[in-house]
């Protein structure tokens, strides 16, 4: 019998590349339409998206090292940065102003995004609550890595859920599979993994001692490697922060927040008067860099057409925003 032809070889397995990915397209809208998911550890919101896919994808998890995940689509890179759990941080609360960074493991998943975006100064969006708890490291990040980008995962993550040691998360089943999607071809040693315990800084305690601390301008330089926004950047839209909500670091944050992702911040201002609620005023509210803002701040929008001579754009926080964060 003769030995098949290379080309016909190659054809065949096009074909079944071809139909696992529809079938598994097919799947996702079947389970869309039907609403049939069920899964315990991923959020049953499966049409509602929280994620653009032009954007990093962030996640804190609650390991005994309290570390955040991201994923940056258009360079495909993969990071984990971990901080150990005795590292000293600045809470934002005037009752226990530092803890140790491991306190966050005993809060929500809320509180846990929070707490490691005002270490970092970037917004963290996803947050995963783990069932046995233990230290990450580059091997356990790589075989987290491996799990998540099988041909299996999503098949659980359409029917049972991806569990794996998962007790609770925030992230979507749209989300998990875009993410899934994006990493199915990407390799296990793209995976950097980085332990920033070492960055500290002397900071003043509640007794007026000096301390070591999270050095924070540190860690904010590291993690906007991996966040700044291709599209935020190309935009390159004017953007001024005024702050109405009556605290300081709380403006100091939103704009460590805006710089992270590639925002052109031309200038920061104190308001004159208190602001409740966070918004963005922007001469198009179309534009992406507005958009984007909206989501980071979890705001509304208002169009301003001859808002050009004040910037493009500009981000009024709130005490909203302050409250989250600071307590």
């Amino acid at each position: 019998m003769g030995r098949e032809p290379s080309w016909k070889q190659h054809q065949d397995k096009s074909k079944l590349k071809n139909l696992l990915a529809v079938f598994i397209t097919v799947t996702l809208l079947f389970v869309i339409a039907n609403g049939i998911a069920k899964g315990f550890s991923l959020k049953n919101s499966i049409s509602d998206s929280q994620w653009d896919s032009k954007s990093s994808f962030t996640v804190a998890v609650d390991s005994l090292n309290p570390s955040v995940f991201i994923f940056k689509p258009d360079s495909k890179s993969i990071v984990v940065l971990a901080l150990a759990g005795d590292v000293l941080y600045e809470t934002g609360s005037f009752n226990t102003p530092l803890e140790k960074i491991s306190s966050v493991i005993d809060k929500t998943g809320g509180e846990l995004t929070s707490s490691l975006s005002q270490t970092y100064g970037t917004k963290i969006d996803n947050f995963i609550k783990l069932g046995e708890k233990s230290e990450i490291e580059k091997d356990s990040a790589q075989k987290m890595f491996i799990d998540f980008a099988s041909v299996t995962t999503p098949f659980k993550i359409l029917t049972s859920g991806y569990s794996n040691n998962i007790s609770s998360t925030n992230i979507t089943r749209i989300d998990a599979f875009k993410l899934w999607w994006q990493l199915k071809g990407a390799s296990a040693n793209s995976l950097k993994f980085a332990d920033l315990s070492s960055y500290q800084e002397e900071i003043i305690n509640k007794e007026n001692a000096q301390v070591l601390g999270a050095d924070t301008a540190s860690l904010h330089r590291i993690i906007s490697e991996y966040m700044d926004n291709f599209e935020v950047i190309e935009e390159a839209k004017n953007i001024r922060m005024r702050n109405g909500s009556r605290n300081t670091d709380a403006g100091r944050l939103a704009s460590l927040f805006v710089a992270s992702v590639g925002g052109k911040v031309i200038d920061v201002s104190e308001g004159d008067s208190r602001q409740d609620k966070t918004q963005i005023v922007a001469a198009d509210k179309n534009s992406y860099t507005a958009s984007y803002l909206a989501k980071i701040f979890d705001c509304d929008i208002t169009e301003a057409k001859n808002f050009k001579d004040e910037g493009e754009i500009m981000v009024i926080i709130g005490s909203d925003f302050a409250s989250k964060y600071f307590k």
